[in-house]
């Protein structure tokens, strides 16, 4: 109907009042503060601050927000760089080892290109040491070689320093060696000897002393002139191990208990607590034919003398 004024008209006409009611407020108060005294008019004064009071109220949630943000970006920042520093030190730390590894593989290459003229006319397999269980330390290893290789029974086994032991057990892919150093009841025996100047002195190596961690060499002529630093290497003499791989070094030589021949203490050449490569000497045919002849004549000696009784 003409002559009443609908709501949202009431609204627009009060919002334009308010405009103008505030328009005329704050040209007063400019007024006053360009005409008026030095002093701040009170109500300028009060606008001044409720202004103040507003403008912070407003932007400290915004200065909140950006910092907060700012803080999180940072925090992420910061953890990347850790991570890819982490990995970076894990790298680093493989490339040690890797290098490690590396030096002791290239020292056992050389070392076993020093005593490569030892081995002339001797045919030679690299391995690996695969198990070393510790309640067996110094008495066994398991190599990655066997019967597949061409291995048997009783064939050498050095490290690129010298003689550790001898093989005593073979499978298709591996093989149980037995240590120089074993303490077992059939530690095995080793034919050696040492070249004095001109003349050659043999012994047979018996025992492994753990606490000095030096082996035995016993039987050896009491009249023998043997010196500190002496090299003692296989004889071949026992139809087992292959004449001259390195056995190691005399510390000291004394006249035995009996007073009928010397015992020599010998340095091993070879580490007996880090072997990891390993070379296998193949037997010479000659050698195991004749080792298996003596072998043979020596049982049929037993059966003539137990006939005769």
């Amino acid at each position: 109907m003409k002559g009443k004024i609908s709501l949202r008209q009431f609204l627009k006409k009060r919002k334009l009042i308010v405009l103008l009611v505030s328009i005329m407020t704050s040209l007063s108060l400019i007024f006053f503060s360009l005409f008026g005294s030095h002093e701040t008019p009170k109500p300028i004064s009060w606008m001044n601050d409720l202004t103040a009071v507003v403008g912070r109220a407003v932007s400290s949630p915004g200065n909140f927000v950006m910092n907060f943000g700012d803080s999180v970006a940072s925090l992420k920042n910061t953890y990347e760089e850790n991570q890819s520093l982490k990995k970076q030190i894990g790298v680093l730390q493989d490339l040690k080892v890797q290098n490690e590894s590396l030096k002791a593989e290239n020292k056992e290459l050389n070392d076993l290109l020093e005593i490569k003229p030892t081995l002339v006319d001797k045919k030679v397999i690299g391995g690996n040491v695969i198990a070393r269980s510790p309640d067996f330390w110094v008495d066994y290893i398991t190599i990655d070689l066997g019967s597949n290789n061409s291995l048997t029974t009783d064939m050498s086994v050095m490290s690129a320093s010298g003689l550790i032991g001898r093989i005593v057990e073979v499978n298709p892919t591996s093989s149980k060696v037995q240590l120089l150093t074993s303490t077992a009841n059939n530690s095995m025996e080793v034919a050696a000897s040492i070249q004095i100047k001109d003349q050659i002195v043999h012994g047979v190596i018996k025992e492994y002393d753990r606490k000095e961690q030096e082996l035995i060499l016993t039987q050896v002529a009491q009249d023998a002139k043997i010196n500190k630093g002496d090299m003692v290497t296989t004889s071949g003499l026992g139809g087992v191990s292959p004449e001259g791989i390195i056995i190691g070094e005399v510390v000291e030589a004394k006249t035995d208990e009996f007073g009928l021949s010397q015992k020599v203490r010998v340095k091993p050449a070879a580490d007996f607590d880090d072997i990891r490569k390993v070379f296998v000497v193949m037997q010479d045919e000659e050698a195991k034919q004749a080792r298996e002849e003596a072998e043979q004549a020596e049982g049929e000696g037993t059966d003539e003398d137990s006939s005769n009784e």
